[in-house]
Parts: C-alpha cells; structure tokens; sequence
C-alpha cells in the first residue's frame, strides 16, 4: 500500500514540475477575447489570472500549451492594418485611412430627398422628431479578407442624419445593409450596385431645390492598397 501511494505522489510531483508559471502580454485584443481563447486551452480557473489594465495574464501550464498560448496572443495582438480608399463623390475625390474593421462614413448628399428625410424622421424620439437634417450617409464597415491579392468586405448600411450639434441623432438602416466586395484592381461604382434596390435608388438621389426634380448622386470608391504596422523593437529581436 506504501509502495503505491508513493508511486503515485511521485507520479503527481513529476505532473506538477512539468507545469510552468508564464506572464504572457498582449496589446490591442480585448482582455475579455483574450482570456474566453486562452482558459480554451487551459480551462482550469486557477491556473489562468487576468490583469487586463496591464495586458498581462499569468498562465500556469506545460510548456506546449504555453507556446500555443503565446503563439495566438502573437496573432491576437497584431496591430490593425490600415485600409486605404480613395472616394470620388460627384466632382469631389475624398481619400480615407481607416484601421481594418473599423467602420467610416461615406457622406451622400446633404440634401436627400424629402420624402426619404420624413421616413428617416418617423424613427426618431418625439422629443427629437424636430431636429433638422444634416444629410444622407453610407456607413461602411470594413473587413480585409485576404492579403494576397488584397480583397475587402464592405457592409454599407444607409443613414439619415439629423440635428443642430454633435452628437447627431442617426437613423440607421441595419436591416437593410448590404455586402460588397473590393480589391485593388477596380473601382466600385456604389450607385450602381446599389441601386438595384428600391430603396437604395431612392436614398442615392439628391433634390437641392425642392422644385426641382431629384437627381442621382455619383459616387465611386477605390481601394488603394494597406498600410502594415512597424514592427517595434522586441518583433526585430
């Protein structure tokens, strides 16, 4: 019975000195993405402490499952991509710089027309149902899917927006947002993909003088090209 209580105390210091204690960093991930991808390699509670104002986490684990560990907070922490895209809007060329993922605004016009504005204004709050519009945008979230060759994902989800100051009242269209896609080799003539769509072929018009008739917006959008952060010292190393 000594015999084998001994072999197994000895078999659970021998488990215990294979277990290593690591301080891992992290930048630019969520700590809360962090530690849900982390505690799915290492789902003991104990052996995984969060210091999140820090970008730490204490792991306590074999040595494999620590370079796991340090190998996907390598990819988690990589510094967004910087997206460029040049807009040509009627006569107007707007050139934007926009981190990978991070939405922009693609403004329409500032004067829609007026039956689009009263259906905008039907989604406000009554206290704010008065407030006066500043134009028509595309809210466009921006997704690169692949590298080589260069390819986004842009959802365009129409807006109206309303108000005297910032923070304006926006009236968003999610259940209307569409998908496009873009690479480097073309321009992609909004007006045209959208317009396939009712409503978008309403909300791609502009009416400066409500005598006049309404008159389609043009608006063209080209993907330039990434920008790759510089690696800082440690990654040089």
């Amino acid at each position: 019975m000594s015999v084998l209580f001994f072999g197994m105390f000895a078999g659970w210091c021998l488990y215990a000195a294979e277990l290593e204690t690591r301080m891992h960093h992290f930048e630019y991930a969520p700590p809360h993405l962090v530690e849900r991808q982390i505690r799915a390699l290492v789902p003991e509670a104990p052996r995984v402490s969060m210091n999140p104002r820090a970008n730490q986490v204490i792991v306590i684990a074999d040595a494999e499952t620590q370079e796991r560990v340090a190998a996907m907070l390598k990819v988690l922490g990589r510094p967004p991509r910087k997206l460029k895209f040049r807009v040509q809007h009627n006569r107007e060329v707007l050139t934007f710089t926009v981190a990978d993922g991070v939405p922009l605004t693609l403004p329409v016009s500032q004067t829609p027309p007026h039956n689009l504005i009263m259906q905008a204004r039907g989604r406000l709050a009554p206290e704010t149902r008065n407030l006066p519009v500043v134009g028509s945008a595309l809210q466009a979230h921006v997704i690169l899917l692949r590298e080589e060759p260069a390819v986004l994902r842009v959802r365009v989800v129409p807006a109206v927006i309303f108000g005297a100051l910032q923070p304006y009242q926006i009236v968003s269209y999610d259940d209307l947002a569409m998908d496009v896609m873009l690479d480097t080799e073309e321009y992609l003539e909004l007006q045209k993909v959208l317009s396939h769509h009712d409503f978008y072929r309403q909300f791609l018009l502009t009416q400066p003088d409500p005598s006049a008739a309404p008159r389609p917006v043009s608006l063209l959008v080209s993907f330039e090209g990434l920008e790759f952060p510089q690696p800082g010292p440690e990654d040089e190393n």
